[in-house]
């Protein structure tokens, strides 16, 4: 027997124009055997990894684009007459822009469509640029969404505690603004308890 096996170990085999040892195609077998047991393993393993991208939005934001009209205001009084006016949000809800033609000794008022996203109680600042000669003052629709300070001139801390309400935004031009277009901008910041 151990005679058969060495000359079997010396057999050789045609490849083509080379000859090669059978041991040697017999060790090459083993190899791809090892190496192909290592490369199914993970794969059957079943771990999975990957990675997933998350962006946290702002939960108080405007529902709609703000609107110039007509409005009663129980705190300012009432406001009448037509508006020239267009006003527009950005994509997020979290600023816009309000173009509105005035004259000296009118009133206007800006509505501001809150919504509130997070179910619970939030907290904002409303930050307006408003061109110098007009007067602004914040009211709001209900005792649930309340302008709680005034912090400057142009900006106010708030709070919203259900999930949708209004901010009224009076605008009223000083007796020495010039006739014209003005165009206010502004942004809601939401703000920690």
């Amino acid at each position: 027997m151990r005679r058969r096996l060495i000359k079997a170990v010396g057999w050789r085999v045609r490849l083509g124009r080379f000859m090669v040892p059978v041991w040697t195609m017999a060790l090459g077998a083993v190899l791809v055997a090892t190496v192909a047991g290592q490369a199914v393993g993970p794969v059957l393993s079943g771990s999975v990894q990957g990675s997933a991208g998350l962006v946290v939005g702002q939960t108080l934001v405007l529902s709609a684009a703000p609107s110039v009209g007509t409005q009663t205001v129980d705190s300012f009084g009432t406001v009448t007459g037509p508006v020239d006016s267009v006003g527009t949000v950005n994509d997020e809800g979290t600023a816009f822009t309000v173009a509105i033609e005035t004259q000296v000794g009118r009133s206007q008022t800006i509505v501001l469509a809150l919504a509130n996203g997070s179910g619970k109680p939030a907290n904002g600042i409303l930050e307006l640029s408003v061109p110098a000669g007009v007067d602004v003052q914040l009211d709001s629709d209900s005792a649930a969404n309340t302008p709680e300070a005034q912090l400057n001139r142009n900006t106010w801390l708030f709070k919203v505690t259900q999930s949708a309400g209004s901010l009224y935004v009076l605008l009223e031009p000083k007796d020495d603004a010039a006739p014209g277009f003005y165009t206010i901008t502004g942004r809601i910041i939401q703000v920690s308890h």
